[in-house]
């Protein structure tokens, strides 16, 4: 009635929606984190949600081992163009989060384009 192979299969459900449950926790986390540095960055989440796009082996600082997980977002300064982000992380470890080059926040965003370089690079290490 219930042999070894019931066993392996319901171990093997089990593993499946643990991942499973974990990758959402993760992917919360990360969107914590990105709404938190917008909000520091004085910039708009857009849609209110980020992406995977990508997952990889790598190490942590320390070189243990793990997977990197790559979220992607998308944010504006003034509501007229959209600027694209991504977060890695390592399990729950932050390991870097960028956004692209776009104009600074606050006063006349044309003339200010015009007269500031428009690259910021945000990275958390």
């Amino acid at each position: 009635m219930f042999n070894l192979g019931h066993v392996a299969l319901l171990m093997l459900l089990l593993l499946i929606g643990w991942w499973l449950l974990r990758n959402l926790g993760l992917r919360d986390q990360a969107m914590r984190l990105v709404r938190n540095h917008c909000q520091r960055s004085d910039v708009q989440l857009l849609d209110d949600s980020i992406a995977l796009t990508g997952m990889r082996i790598a190490r942590n600082r320390r070189g243990r081992p793990g997977l990197v997980r790559r979220y992607a977002f998308e944010f504006t300064v003034t509501g007229e163009h959209r600027y694209d982000g991504y977060i890695d992380l390592h399990g729950q470890q932050l390991l870097h989060l960028e956004m692209a080059p776009h104009p600074f926040p606050g006063g006349d965003s044309d003339q200010q384009a015009k007269e500031q370089p428009t690259a910021t690079l945000h990275r958390m290490h």
